[in-house]
């Protein structure tokens, strides 16, 4: 049996993972240069020389139990470090600023030594065809293919699975799956703009994860808090999803401008030395679909993603591992 799988991210991988070592062939497909996505490391040149950001997701929990092994594997390796930082809640009383103590439930992991680190060890053995778009389905009598950008039709394949953001799997699905398509269809995912900042001297800050009320910005976290990132002083912020949509077209310098201002007025910092932007369109799912994965056994397509759960990094590996259990009972 050989299945394709549209999107090598944590799912995509989970899924692939599970089938491998019950013995199925999987290969799969990504549009991406290299192993991320939303666990993408930006590295950026500096007068402090190369400097890396984790400008997408910023750390991840560990609850299931079988993600908790990998976990645990991983961290042996040397690919994910604990991280334990500071963490306040702020808000803004009378014209000034004042913070709250938070406390995490669960231990906090990241990558080592950048976020993508995890998809790179997770993606070690398996056959990954980076720099490839998946933009059609077609199923035929000898099975189902797809057509990627810029290699063309690839199969046939005994099953696909879309490990893709929802609104990507609805495009996608739209002539091939109506039922699927209803469900990718139904769940919502937020965009966020994110911006990158480097400062060439430590700020005064007493913390490392800001949760921001009553700003434009939602999260601060001080990048190089985390294991590994070096001693530059780095910041990553992360704008509401209600101001990334009121703003989602606007230009990356001008976001850039504007997120910096705002977090300097709000630390009392000075302009930093550097800054950036990056868009990210799908971010953070706000509409969850009903179960841990789709599957049109009639068409043999599944669907997965952290949007079929929770907007959890353990959630797009739940999702996955539970997908492949269709194709392996």
């Amino acid at each position: 049996m050989t299945i394709a799988i549209i999107g090598a991210g944590v799912a995509g991988l989970s899924a692939a993972a599970s089938l491998k070592a019950a013995g199925r062939e999987v290969i799969l497909f990504d549009k991406g240069r290299g192993a991320g996505g939303r666990l993408s490391t930006r590295r950026a040149a500096s007068p402090l020389g190369e400097l890396r950001f984790d400008h997408g997701a910023q750390f991840l929990t560990a609850r299931d139990q079988g993600f908790r092994n990998l976990v645990s594997d991983l961290e042996q390796r040397g690919h994910v470090a604990k991280w334990t930082p500071t963490r306040v809640a702020l808000s803004k009383t009378g014209g000034s600023w004042s913070a709250e103590a938070l406390h995490a439930d669960d231990d906090w992991y990241v990558g080592a030594p950048s976020m993508n680190s995890l998809v790179k060890a997770m993606a070690e053995g398996h056959e990954v065809r980076w720099g490839e778009r998946a933009v059609a389905l077609s199923m035929r009598e000898d099975g189902r293919y797809v057509q990627l950008d810029p290699s063309g039709w690839q199969g046939p394949f005994d099953a696909v699975i879309l490990a893709i953001p929802a609104e990507q799997a609805k495009e996608l699905l739209a002539n091939t799956s109506a039922d699927l398509a209803g469900e990718a269809a139904a769940s919502a995912t937020a965009p966020c703009w994110a911006a990158m900042l480097a400062f060439d001297a430590p700020l005064k800050t007493e913390w490392d994860v800001a949760e921001i009320a009553g700003s434009p910005l939602g999260l601060a976290v001080r990048n190089s808090s985390k294991p590994g990132r070096g001693d530059e002083e780095t910041f990553v912020l992360h704008a509401t999803p209600e101001w990334t949509r009121a703003n989602v077209d606007m230009a990356k310098e001008d976001v850039a401008a504007e997120l910096s201002r705002l977090f300097c007025e709000m630390t009392g910092a000075d302009a930093p030395m550097l800054t950036a932007a990056h868009r990210w369109l799908y971010a953070k799912t706000q509409t969850p679909a009903a179960s841990p994965f789709g599957w049109d056994e009639d068409r043999r397509i599944g669907i997965i993603g952290d949007w079929r759960i929770a907007p959890r990094i353990e959630a797009a590996w739940q999702s996955g591992h539970a997908m492949a259990s269709v194709l392996t009972d």
